[in-house]
């Protein structure tokens, strides 16, 4: 039973309703000019998600996963097997190594080559490791679970009974092919326009590339004489890679509409907790009163 496990007094319930406010009103206060207090309660919202973040990594990771076990037996790297070994010791000392490099990191470069360099160094390598598998699990993770799967989905055809026990009409399957063939057209030209778009722009306004051309491009230019098969693909990729790029025109903007509509509802729930939530708490009555009180 810790102090924390039991419910907050009511008390100190509104004293986060108001302190909610002020913070609130200070990063607001930007809109009027740039300004120290502005500046405070983003880096005081910053500190305290920050906070909760390292607390919750403390108790749900380092504490039950690592330091518990080797507190618990502190001689088992004696008799520990391999896998003990890289399950624990080994991540408290690349992690060892990563707070040291980061406050190291802190103080002034070195002049020479000494042991401060060295440690900066070391702290390189859990630091690779920790991005190689960041960057290693987010790319997996969207081949396997988004690229993958609209591939998969977009190249099979729906079989008639799959589509009868669903309860869909009978020209269910073949109305999804418009569909899928539309999302391989997109998808293309999006990834045509991301890889070659700069190329096929330039080559429309006649300016040398300093990129390397695409393949095509390159027999294209290869061949001595026009090739009317060659022209009829770089025409076909130029319109499939305009497609692309107005498509991602498209995407973003409704991506920043969702972006400006979500601020908008932010910001009502912020007015709605302030005209309704605020005034109705304890502590606020409290105050209201006191100023009432020594105003008169």
């Amino acid at each position: 039973m810790s102090p924390f496990s039991s419910g907050l007094p009511g008390l100190l319930q509104d004293a986060g309703l108001v302190l909610g406010l002020v913070i609130s009103l200070m990063i607001g206060s930007y809109l009027i000019r740039d300004n120290f207090l502005a500046r405070l309660g983003q880096y005081v919202l910053i500190g305290a998600g920050l906070g909760y973040l390292a607390v919750l990594v403390w108790r749900n990771v380092l504490w039950p996963r690592l330091f518990a076990p080797l507190i618990a037996d502190p001689m088992s790297w004696q008799s520990a097997t391999a896998s003990d070994l890289f399950s624990l010791w080994l991540p408290l000392l690349l992690g060892l190594l990563m707070w040291g490099g980061g406050l190291e990191l802190l103080r002034p470069p070195p002049d020479r080559l000494r042991g401060r360099v060295l440690l900066r160094l070391l702290a390189a390598v859990p630091a690779a490791i920790l991005g190689g598998v960041v960057l290693g699990v987010a790319v997996s993770g969207a081949v396997q679970g988004t690229l993958w799967p609209l591939l998969a989905a977009a190249l099979q055809l729906p079989q008639p009974e799959a589509v009868a026990a669903t309860g869909g009409p009978a020209g269910a399957g073949q109305a999804t092919w418009p569909v899928r063939l539309l999302t391989l057209l997109i998808t293309g030209g999006v990834l045509i326009h991301l890889q070659y778009g700069p190329i096929v722009g330039e080559k429309e306004k006649g300016a040398s590339s300093p990129r390397a051309s695409s393949p095509v491009e390159a027999d294209a230019g290869a061949a001595g004489r026009p090739n009317l098969f060659r022209m009829l693909i770089r025409t076909l990729l130029r319109v499939w890679e305009g497609i692309g790029r107005r498509v991602l025109w498209l995407a973003a903007g409704i991506i920043f509409a969702r972006l400006v509509a979500s601020r908008f509802s932010l910001a009502l729930a912020r007015l709605d907790y302030f005209l309704f939530e605020v005034p109705r708490s304890d502590l606020w009555q409290l105050l209201w009163a006191a100023l009432r009180g020594g105003g008169s």
